[in-house]
């Protein structure tokens, strides 16, 4: 019984694609061989995860997920500088959206800044955003420091 030299599923004969992932099948494996193939297979994936950035829905690698201030202090220059249109949505103005809108973009950014702009590696990637997210926390604590400063400064005045 012939294996499909993708995901090696078992199949039945005179298959042009396999059920299981339906990669179009050129030759297939006989039932020895496909141990062998599944852990190279599996090597081979654990080794160099795939750049799949750019790619709209694309799986998004683990290393890159996480919280990123740049998209949250930053909204919309981050969001055009990366790419990700959505980030526009700060512009909608119903009260407290934007603010709901900035945590949702610092949860997911990265996430969509991987599926929305090509790039070189995932190194390259977060050596990108970590200056966004450094940049997000400066803007941040300065606007804080700031509107602490006008509280106190309305108080005592």
């Amino acid at each position: 019984m012939p294996f499909c030299s993708h995901c090696g599923k078992e199949m039945g004969e005179g298959l042009n694609f396999c059920p299981e992932c339906g990669q179009r099948l050129k030759k297939g494996f006989a039932a020895e061989e496909r141990e062998t193939y599944i852990q190279e297979l599996e090597a081979s994936r654990k080794a160099a995860p795939e750049n799949t950035s750019g790619q709209g829905g694309a799986i998004v690698p683990e290393a890159i997920k996480g919280w990123n201030w740049g998209p949250f202090a930053l909204t919309w220059i981050w969001g055009v500088c990366n790419k990700v249109w959505i980030s526009l949505l700060v512009f909608i103005p119903v009260p407290i959206f934007p603010l709901i809108w900035a945590i949702v973009l610092g949860s997911k950014g990265n996430e969509w800044a991987w599926q929305s702009k090509k790039w070189d590696s995932i190194d390259q990637f977060n050596s990108t955003q970590e200056k966004w997210n450094t940049a997000g926390i400066i803007v941040f604590v300065v606007s804080i420091v700031i509107v602490i400063f006008f509280v106190l400064a309305l108080t005592f005045a």
